[in-house]
């Protein structure tokens, strides 16, 4: 008899699929520190604040923070 609940196929897809969430935001984060760093290091170059903005993405506001 087959029930899907117990469906070891269907319950790796669900785990897999909340793992690849989970590594993705990490990724993300990982991005994003990377992102900061490099904003702090042009700055601390004496690139403007709207050059930092505008290579990095990060808004003028989050680098005024930094």
């Amino acid at each position: 008899m087959h029930h899907e609940r117990w469906d070891h196929n269907v319950m790796g897809a669900a785990f897999l699929e909340d793992y690849a969430d989970l590594v993705n935001a990490k990724v993300a984060e990982g991005v994003l520190d990377k992102t900061r760093e490099m904003a702090r290091d042009m700055l601390a170059e004496g690139d403007s604040v709207e050059k930092v903005a505008r290579i990095t993405h990060l808004s003028e506001e989050t680098i005024r923070k930094l």
